[in-house]
C-alpha cells in the first residue's frame, strides 16, 4: 500500500501564509501540515508515498527530499495547476497508481489512528467520514450503514438539500488497484478528455458509484480529531485543537 497526497493547489484562501510558502508547509502545532501526515502514513506502516506538487513546487521537494522520517518520497509536478482542479492533479499521477493507495489531501492534520484503522479495513474502497455539522463545507455521502449509496458535490446541493442524515468527507481515501485500473483511471481520462479538468475528482467517484461500477464503504472518524484547513479561521481552528491535544498527551 502506497501513500498519494494532492498538494498542487495555490491555497489562495490562506494569504498572505501561502505567498511565501506553499498550502501543505503551513504549520499547524509547530510543524508543516505535510510532516504530519507523512509521519501518520510511516506510522501505520505505509513507506512510500507520491506527493503531486503545484505551487511552489521546489519548496516541497527540497524540504523533503527523497525521503522524509523512513517514507520514500517521489513526485508528480501539476505545472498547470493555476488552471486545473485536483482531478487532474490525480490523473497525473496515474503511473504511480499501481498499488492499493491512501488518497490525501494536502491541507488536513488528523490523529494518526485515522490512517492506522483505514489501513486495518478489508474493505477495498473506503471514504473516512464523519457527522456532517453545520459549519461543515464540500462533498458529502449518503450511506446506507456502511454502504456508501450516493456522493454529492458542493456544486450540486442545491437550496432543498436534506443535510440530516448526510455524512461529510474528509478527504481521505483508501482505493484498491483494481478500482483504480479498471474504473478510477478511465473515469478521470474521460473528463480529462473532454475538457473538465477544471473538476474535483470526486466528480468521478460520484458518477463511478451512481453507475454501480465503484463500490465504496464509509468509515466514520469517530473520536479521532480532523481538521481541513481552507482559511485562517480554519488554521486558528485547527491550532487550537491540535496544540490541546499535544499539551494533554504531554
Amino acid at each position: 500500500m502506497k501513500g498519494l497526497i494532492l498538494s498542487a493547489g495555490m491555497g489562495t484562501r490562506l494569504d498572505p501564509l501561502t505567498r511565501t510558502c506553499p498550502k501543505c508547509m503551513v504549520h499547524v502545532a509547530g510543524r508543516p501540515i505535510m510532516e504530519h501526515q507523512l509521519d501518520a502514513l510511516r506510522s501505520a506502516g505505509v513507506n512510500e508515498c507520491t506527493i503531486v506538487v503545484g505551487h511552489m513546487a521546489g519548496f516541497v521537494r527540497d524540504h523533503f527530499g527523497a525521503k522524509f522520517h523512513g517514507v520514500s518520497l517521489s513526485y508528480v509536478e501539476n505545472t498547470v495547476y493555476s488552471d486545473t482542479n485536483n482531478l487532474y492533479s490525480l490523473c497525473l499521477a496515474k503511473a504511480n497508481l499501481d498499488d492499493d493507495i491512501l488518497l490525501l489531501e494536502g491541507d488536513l492534520v488528523f490523529d494518526d489512528q485515522l490512517i492506522g484503522r483505514l489501513v486495518g479495513l478489508d474493505d477495498e474502497n473506503v471514504a473516512i467520514v464523519d457527522r456532517f455539522e453545520s459549519h461543515m463545507n464540500g462533498t458529502v455521502i449518503l450511506a446506507d450503514g456502511r454502504v456508501a449509496e450516493a456522493m454529492v458535490l458542493k456544486a450540486d446541493q442545491g437550496p432543498d438539500f436534506d443535510y440530516r442524515s448526510v455524512l461529510k468527507t474528509v478527504n481521505i481515501y483508501r482505493l484498491s488497484r483494481e478500482t483504480l485500473a479498471e474504473s478510477i483511471i478511465p473515469e478521470m481520462e474521460e473528463f480529462i478528455a473532454e475538457g473538465r479538468t477544471d473538476q474535483y475528482y470526486e466528480a468521478a467517484f460520484a458518477k463511478l458509484i451512481q453507475s454501480g461500477r465503484m463500490n465504496m464503504t464509509v468509515m466514520m472518524t469517530g473520536k479521532n480529531r480532523w481538521a481541513e484547513i481552507d482559511t485562517l479561521e480554519d488554521l486558528r481552528y485547527a491550532e487550537k485543537m491540535f496544540v490541546s491535544a499535544s499539551a494533554t498527551s504531554g
